[in-house]
């Protein structure tokens, strides 16, 4: 068939007269559309609208649930995920907190409510991101050095071949060899670095002697388990606990031993949320657990709040309020810093220090504290250790036991309980007690002991528990002594010179003023 040869200008007229033919035949038919409508009364009677549903249906959920919320804090909001079509359109407070309830019947405040942050908020940005790890991945290397059967050169180490990590890629894997490649591993490990032999492979990497009789010949006390950024927290980083504890089944398999005679190992847990974040290491180095002891929602309460070695605001989202409430209600607040950080522009004085610097300034802001008799006497004596006294002759604390003869430790019960070295908790006590009260074993209690302080009112030695501390300390009726030197008779008969830890502090920090501190600050 010849085709038909229409020329461009002659086309465009032709689908114009179409097209005013087709308008001509329906123009009546779009009049009652175009019509304009009068209304008397919108409030009684109005035009259909359901063509609005279209667009409200646009942000309405299908369902929703809660779900605690763990990017890589541990602040462990309760949220609340809104979905449709299968897929998390967005995410909102869930408005729980002012609910939350203990077994004693005490309840949040609801002002903890709306409990979110700006990660929260945008977290299913993260759940449906390209870049979002949908499977077991293993670094090519690693995989390679498994798949070798493991070689290791002299020192035990493996080749440095198989460890050139950011400088390889990530293979993913089934999940089944995924765990079997992590299980032949530690296997390998618990091996390698059990006895002697294995003894002599820590010392050819440079470990010190008593790393590595800490180890006591168990290869699985050179394997550590850390929850990383995303099992942070207290509802997760116990799973992590357990794993390392798991791995003394480990240990039995490759020493051989019987569990019911033979000392079994494990591996060991690293609180990574301790360890390297805005929390000081020092303090559970020395007390076993971290600084956060009291609740940010104390902070309206403070007369003045010092931000030290924390970001509260970009670190602590959801309870940067708290800080920012309580400056509202004329609370001071004193943020010391290495920078000029976030939470700087929510102070009143900001104190920008050299990194390395803090504990010299810390000396400093005590050392002028005590010269200057800016401390609340009543809240030492009867809150703090500074009254108790220190022998001189080995600077140890003054135990009851050593000035009085056969001395029997004194019962505690001002919410502490001591319970049998045997027992567990909550399981051998039970009951809502175990949330009103701590608990401390019969032999930490032992090591604990009284201590001794110097009654300024009879100028002798009296025994002090933990129970009379705060309000209870009225109860004893002394005037501890917070300088001083004092004799006291022990139990062998020999005389010994003590002083208070308050005046072993004070001539301490004699040497820390603030020129001192200035010049190692600046």
């Amino acid at each position: 068939m010849e085709k038909l040869k229409i020329e461009r200008r002659s086309f465009l007229k032709l689908v114009g007269t179409a097209g005013l033919v087709m308008v001509a035949e329906n123009v009546f038919a779009a009049t009652k559309f175009l019509k304009p409508v009068s209304v008397d009364n919108p409030l009684a009677s109005y035009p259909d609208r359901n063509w609005e549903k279209v667009y409200r249906n646009m942000y309405k959920p299908d369902s929703d649930f809660v779900f605690l919320c763990v990017p890589n804090d541990t602040h462990n909001c309760l949220l609340r995920a809104h979905v449709k079509n299968d897929t998390i359109i967005r995410i909102s407070p869930s408005y729980g907190f002012g609910k939350a309830e203990d077994q004693l019947g005490n309840k949040a405040s609801h002002r903890w409510d709306p409990r979110c942050c700006n990660k929260g908020l945008v977290l299913q940005r993260r759940l449906y991101s390209d870049r979002r790890a949908k499977g077991a991945m293993v670094r090519k290397g690693f995989k390679e050095w498994v798949e070798a059967g493991f070689p290791r050169t002299e020192s035990g180490l493996p080749d440095s071949k198989y460890l050139m990590r950011g400088q390889e890629p990530f293979v993913k894997l089934p999940w089944d060899e995924a765990y079997e490649i992590a299980a032949k591993a530690m296997i390998n490990i618990a091996e390698t670095y059990s006895g002697k032999k294995g003894a002599e492979f820590l010392k050819k990497q440079g470990y010190d002697e008593e790393m590595i009789e800490a180890v006591h010949g168990a290869g699985v006390r050179t394997m550590k388990f850390r929850g990383g950024m995303a099992l942070l927290g207290i509802t997760r980083i116990f799973g992590e606990a357990r794993v390392a504890q798991m791995t003394a089944l480990l240990d039995t398999y490759v020493r051989k031993l019987n569990p019911e005679k033979d000392k079994v190992e494990a591996g060991r847990t690293l609180d990574s949320y301790t360890w390297h974040t805005d929390l000081s290491p020092g303090t559970p180095m020395v007390t076993g657990h971290q600084t956060m002891d009291y609740d940010l929602s104390t902070f309206e309460y403070a007369k003045l709040i010092v931000v030290w070695g924390a970001n509260l605001i970009a670190t602590k989202m959801p309870d940067g309020h708290w800080l920012s409430e309580a400056r509202m209600k004329g609370t001071k607040v004193i943020d010391i810093s290495i920078d000029y950080h976030a939470t700087a522009n929510k102070a009143d004085d900001v104190i920008i220090i050299r990194p390395g610097t803090d504990t010299a300034l810390a000396l400093g802001v005590a050392h002028t504290v005590i010269k200057e008799k800016l401390y609340d006497i009543d809240n030492l004596k009867s809150n703090t250790d500074l009254p108790h006294l220190i022998r001189t002759d080995n600077w140890m604390k003054l135990q009851a036991s050593d000035i009085i003869p056969n001395y029997q430790l004194a019962p505690l019960s001002n919410m502490l309980k001591v319970i049998p070295d045997t027992a567990v908790i909550p399981k051998d006590i039970g009951g809502a007690a175990v949330h009103a009260q701590s608990f401390v074993k019969e032999g930490l209690r032992k090591q604990w002991g009284d201590f001794v302080m110097w009654d300024a009112k009879t100028k002798k030695p009296v025994v002090a528990t933990r129970d009379f501390c705060g309000k209870k300390f009225s109860e004893m009726g002394i005037d501890p002594a917070l300088e001083g030197e004092f004799e006291v008779t022990l139990v062998d008969g020999k005389e010994i010179k003590v002083v208070p830890v308050f005046q072993l502090v004070k001539e301490y920090l004699g040497e820390f003023t603030p020129q001192n501190t200035a010049a190692i600050c600046d």
